[in-house]
């Protein structure tokens, strides 16, 4: 019985450390895109220099890179009638939108 006390201690420990990981990457997320939309308003508003890709935006672009093109399903998307769906800014541009006027 000593083993299995040992082993169902050792689970009860690495489930408290995977929810303290876990409580950390939520909080590191959500700093993440507070910080991206933080950059995106100052970029909209310095002066001088050009509107800056972001740190996630070039990871991404170097992932788009790596992966392997989409097969497509018969039409393409520009084929598509796009007038029967509005288009949307991204949320967090939507946000910053409202909150300067």
């Amino acid at each position: 019985m000593a083993t299995s006390d040992k082993i169902t201690k050792e689970k009860q420990q690495l489930s408290e450390a995977l929810a303290r990981v876990d409580a950390q990457r939520e909080k590191l997320a959500g700093q993440l895109s507070e910080l991206e939309a933080a950059e995106r308003m100052l970029a909209r508003y310095s002066k001088g220099a050009g509107p800056r890709k972001t740190a996630s935006a070039k990871t991404s672009a170097t992932t788009r890179k790596a992966t392997a093109p989409a097969r497509s399903r018969g039409r393409t998307r520009a084929a598509k009638d796009s007038s029967s769906r509005p288009h949307l800014a991204p949320l967090g541009d939507q946000v910053l939108a409202l909150a300067t006027g």
